[in-house]
């Protein structure tokens, strides 16, 4: 599906044609690979992010991580879901974010816009309808 610096864009029409997507990602991530997830509010973040853990083999109950920005799920590989909601620009510089970081997993960043991205998934989710979703996926991975 994806080739380096490719962009993909996919649309989904339910939250298990996105979980679906999600799953079909986490067989092309290698360890220490990071997804920068963009989209407003409900526009189905946390539903890949979802899709990204069970494909990952990870079983149990992944939500957002909006209250403890990030939480760390045991699959094939580590995986640590971060959450920037609650997080304004400034926060964020602040913010050690290359502990959350995981070489030896993967690394999934929700409202990624409050960071300056670099190498990886760079996945942004738009709203086109009540359950339609526009997902432009792009690798820029080393």
């Amino acid at each position: 599906m994806l080739n380096k610096k490719q962009r993909t864009i996919v649309t989904t029409h339910s939250p298990q044609e996105t979980i679906a997507l999600g799953k079909n990602i986490a067989n092309r991530l290698k360890q220490g690979d990071v997804i920068y997830l963009y989209g407003d509010l409900g526009s189905g973040k946390t539903v890949f992010t979802k899709g990204v853990c069970q494909g990952l083999g990870v079983t149990e109950e992944v939500t957002s991580s909006s209250f403890v920005i990030a939480t760390e799920y045991k699959g094939r590989v580590p995986i640590s879901h971060v959450d920037l909601y609650r997080l304004d620009h400034v926060e964020t510089t602040s913010l050690p974010i290359d502990e959350y970081l995981l070489d030896n997993g993967i690394t999934i960043i929700e409202w990624a816009d409050r960071i300056r991205d670099t190498d990886g998934f760079r996945v942004t989710i738009e709203i086109k309808g009540k359950n339609t979703r526009e997902i432009t996926i792009e690798d820029f991975r080393n």
